[in-house]
Order: structure tokens, then C-alpha cells, then sequence
């Protein structure tokens, strides 16, 4: 996660996006962007200060512009000089409007970035907030293999040399996808959801003992891979332990905690004639039906609770 974003750095990862230009406080592009959040200036051009949310990207659109066009000149400069005392990082204007002379001269003397946008304001706050939510998210790495199956994001997870690998191999031969394989670069994305994707060096390869590293997109095809995705499940697996108890039935919900996110995990023994990627599907497609609001070892508790109910209640036919 880094903890702040400089205006030339935004600029530059979001040409594609926003397409902005300078129009003044070229001198500025060193100042600093810390908060994924945006603010719209139209109180404190209006003269209202006590919680000017200064530190953020602040966004003008139609009624900003139109607003300082109508104040009066010598207003306008002392609302300006004003606003324009605080650390700022950067204006950004919507729809391609051209803000006040007034206004321009201000900015290059305080040497605050003015952009301008041809997007509406809408969409230039959205994508913003997206942007910076995405840069300044908290994130982390974790020992595993990424595999996308049945639309699942699953982590294969366990020691070294226990299959990890070779397992998703497999899923990947079933028309799975991957995603990551040894180093899974974890992002939070708000509050709830994970997204994985793997290295920039390693991202679509693998390494298998006996084999080497190969290309995944080469071999299996563009297909076989996605660039990032949502992480909903974790699977440990284990070298089999006769003397542990394994859950058979899924009462025992355990779980993996992720940069403050709590996930399912299951743990599944290891041992020759097993078949972990078929078991990796099945554990996938339960998830999704959980997440659909189906709960097999829920439903079959339940059935399980009536038929002993109804056995208690039936009477004694062979009583005299």
C-alpha cells in the first residue's frame, strides 16, 4: 500500500482513463495526493471554510464554474485567495468548461494543478474514487496458488512441495483458470472483498518440480488465465494424518483471516488416490451454493432434526 501519490504520478496513471490536460499550476505536480476520497469546492468558493476538506482531489464541475463566472471580480479574488491558502493537491474540471481567468491566475501563483477532463462530472468522480481506492488499499502476499474455478477465486494453499502446484496443473487441464501460482499479491478492496493477482515478473507462469517454469497462456492457451480475481475460498492442503480428526460432514466452518477479511477455509488431507482437484471443484461449487443461500450440511442437519422428531412422536402401534 503506499501511503501517498504525487499529482504528476496521477496524472500519468490515469491518462488513459481521464484524459486530462494542465491548464495552470504546472510548478505544482510534486504535491501529494494522500486520501482516496474527492471533495466538491462549491462551499468554500462561497465563503464557507470550517470544514473545507482540503486535502483531497477537489472536483469542479458545471456548478463550480458557473458560479465563480458570476461573482463579482474583487469577490471572487478574496474567495480565491482564501480557498487557495490551503494545501491542495490538485483541481481537476469537468467537461471540458474553462474556469475563470481570475481563477487560473490564482493557481499558478500558489502553484496548485488545474486539469481539465472532457468526462462529466460523474463519471470523473467515480473513476477517481476507484483509482485512489485501488492505490492506497491495504495489501499483502500470500504462499499459494490462485485458480479461478467455476467462477470460484480459490487459494491453494499448504508446505512446500505438498502439490500446491501440481493440483491447479490439473484444474488448469479441467478448463480452470489461473491466476497466480507461488506468490499471490492480495488488495482490499473496501471493507469486504479481496482481489488477488500475481507478480508483474512471474504472472501466467509455473513451476513444477521435475519440469521447470513454463508459460501457462503459451501452453493452455489465453483462456487458461486471468490477470486478477476476487479471492473467496481457501484451501490448505495437508500431508495426511490418521491420527487427526478430519471434518466429514461440514459442521466445523473454519476460516482464514486476510488483511482484516475473513475467509472460508477448508483443509483437505493429502494422501496417494486421492483426487484434489475434483475435490477442489466440488469444495468450489458448495461455496457457490452457500453464497446462493443453499447450505447442504444446514439442510441436512435440519432433515436429520425432523426425521427424529417425527420418530418420537409416532405412537406405539404394538401396544396393547
Amino acid at each position: 500500500m503506499i501511503k501517498s501519490l504525487t499529482v504528476g504520478d496521477f496524472i500519468e496513471k490515469t491518462k488513459d482513463n481521464l484524459k486530462v490536460q494542465v491548464l495552470a499550476g504546472g510548478d505544482g505536480m510534486e504535491r501529494t495526493i494522500a486520501i482516496a476520497d474527492i471533495n466538491r469546492p462549491g462551499l468554500a468558493l462561497a465563503g464557507y471554510l470550517d470544514f473545507f476538506a482540503f486535502d483531497r482531489v477537489q472536483v469542479m464541475g458545471l456548478t463550480e464554474i458557473n458560479y465563480m463566472k458570476q461573482l463579482e471580480p474583487r469577490l471572487l479574488r478574496e474567495r480565491l485567495e482564501r480557498v487557495l491558502k490551503y494545501e491542495i493537491p490538485c483541481f481537476i474540471v469537468t467537461r471540458g468548461l474553462t474556469p475563470p481567468a481570475e481563477f487560473m491566475e490564482f493557481a499558478d501563483r500558489a502553484s496548485v494543478p488545474v486539469l481539465r477532463s472532457l468526462l462529466t462530472t460523474t463519471k470523473v468522480v467515480s473513476k477517481i474514487i476507484v483509482f485512489l481506492d485501488n492505490q492506497f488499499s491495504p495489501e499483502t502476499s500470500l504462499h499459494g496458488v490462485l485458480v479461478d474455478v467455476y467462477g470460484v477465486g480459490v487459494v491453494i494453499m499448504g508446505r512446500a512441495g505438498v502439490g500446491k502446484s501440481e493440483c491447479a496443473l490439473e484444474l488448469l487441464e479441467r478448463g480452470h483458470r489461473l491466476v497466480a501460482d507461488d506468490v499471490v499479491l492480495v488488495r482490499r478492496r473496501g471493507d469486504r472483498f479481496l482481489y488477488g493477482e500475481g507478480s508483474s515478473l512471474l504472472r501466467h507462469h509455473m513451476e513444477i518440480r521435475g519440469v521447470g517454469i513454463f508459460d501457462v497462456k503459451n501452453i493452455f492457451g489465453v483462456g487458461s488465465i486471468r490477470n486478477t480475481k476476487r479471492i473467496s475460498l481457501i484451501v490448505e492442503l495437508e500431508d495426511w494424518d490418521a491420527s487427526k480428526e478430519y471434518d466429514r460432514v461440514g459442521f466445523t466452518e473454519d476460516s482464514y483471516t486476510v488483511l482484516e477479511v475473513k475467509l472460508p477455509k477448508i483443509t483437505l488431507p493429502v494422501r496417494p488416490g486421492r483426487n484434489m482437484a475434483i475435490i477442489i471443484e466440488v469444495a468450489a461449487l458448495n461455496h457457490r451454493l452457500r453464497e446462493m443461500g443453499v447450505d447442504s450440511e444446514r439442510l441436512l442437519s435440519e432433515q436429520l432434526n425432523q426425521a427424529i422428531a417425527s420418530a418420537e412422536k409416532t405412537p406405539d402401534d404394538f401396544e396393547p
